[in-house]
């Protein structure tokens, strides 16, 4: 049985409401952008069909650029906890994030110096 969550996003995406709601993770202000990658984290954590739905929106791409530069320490590491619930277990996710440099990304962040954001990974 699926949760009311999933189910609430499987009808959230069937009036093409995902697409409106995923473009979040693109705004200016830093607390909405973490919030919009924690609601992808929840919604595609081991769940095939919702990493299936937001894959097909093109979901990677906004969330590895909040990864890879965004300056909230916040909102990157909501983007990296929803990269690592999108690619868990999905091999077009694994491929797409290789594809956009994924794992050069993730070795530069183990290398920096913000402690706050090394207490995250």
């Amino acid at each position: 049985m699926l949760s009311p969550f999933i189910v609430n996003l499987i009808d959230l995406s069937s009036i093409g409401g995902l697409v409106p709601l995923l473009g979040y993770l693109k705004n200016s202000h830093a607390n909405i952008r973490a919030k919009a990658a924690e609601f992808v984290s929840a919604i595609v954590q081991n769940n095939r069909r919702s990493q299936q739905l937001v894959m097909e929106a093109n979901d990677v791409e906004p969330l590895l650029s909040n990864f890879t530069s965004d300056r909230d320490v916040t909102a990157l590491t909501k983007a990296l906890g929803a990269i690592s619930s999108l690619i868990r277990h999905n091999k077009p996710g694994i491929a797409a994030f290789r594809l956009a440099n994924g794992y050069a990304s993730l070795r530069d962040a183990l290398s920096s110096e913000s402690l706050r954001f090394q207490r995250y990974l």
